[in-house]
């Protein structure tokens, strides 16, 4: 049923994309061929889609480069023609350097005035309770969106989580961070244990989520709350730290 519920939302997805930016279809097809890839899925690409769409951020930070990239440069284009205010830029950061030099020879050259794609390779990021993986040399920028789709955040201790979007939040002043997570359910569990559950919905019949996260200096050591944890009559703990 899951499998069906997703099939059947890629595929409406994917139409959609095809009628808002005309083309990107034949451009991820013939970037598929060149590099290999097999893509993100179109549900998370729409719903990148309609956040940037929304929000217009300046700053794009992408985690994990590949056909994604096209459609959100692709859109990029289509905002800065149709809003001549609107100066969007991404950048798309890669951890394994084969997929970096797959991705950077590959990149169609129309896209290379809003797209700067940078190696990083991934990094252990810490904070509060949580252990998760970056990207390391991610450029320092106001970003306001953040795609989740890597690096990879297993290790020898087990499954972590990928924290981009946390990082983002240490480097960008942006107010309200949004994004959308391409699987990752470990991201999305460490958002809803630190927001809430309605921050971030996750079901598994899509395999993503989307989220707009207010901006937390979690370095500030005068972040004092009077409990980090509170817990219910049945006995539940939540972790409420952050929590306004």
């Amino acid at each position: 049923m899951r499998k069906m519920v997703q099939r059947a939302a890629n595929y409406i997805c994917k139409r959609k994309i095809d009628r808002l930016l005309p083309g990107v279809m034949d451009d991820l097809q013939e970037y598929g061929k060149k590099s290999g890839t097999t893509g993100t899925q179109f549900i998370t690409l729409w719903m990148s889609i309609n956040a940037i769409q929304k929000y217009h951020p300046n700053w794009i930070l992408e985690s994990g480069t590949g056909s994604s990239t096209l459609v959100l440069a692709a859109l990029v284009k289509k905002l800065r023609k149709e809003h001549p205010d609107y100066q969007g830029n991404i950048v798309s950061m890669e951890s394994v350097p084969e997929w970096f030099d797959v991705a950077t020879k590959n990149l169609p050259e129309k896209y290379r005035d809003v797209v700067e794609i940078v190696l990083g390779p991934r990094q252990k990021f810490e904070m509060a309770m949580y252990r998760g993986y970056i990207h390391s040399n991610i450029p320092k920028h106001d970003y306001s969106f953040v795609l989740i789709d890597g690096p990879a955040f297993t290790d020898e201790s087990g499954v972590a989580f990928c924290a981009d979007i946390f990082h983002a939040m240490d480097i960008s002043s942006a107010p309200v961070m949004h994004g959308v997570s391409d699987g990752r359910a470990s991201t999305v569990m460490v958002i809803q244990h630190l927001y809430g559950v309605s921050a971030a919905r996750y079901w598994h019949g899509l395999f993503a989520a989307r989220f707009s996260l207010p901006r937390i200096d979690f370095r500030n050591p005068d972040f004092i709350t009077p409990k980090d944890f509170a817990t219910s009559l049945l006995g539940r703990l939540d972790f409420v730290k952050f929590r306004r």
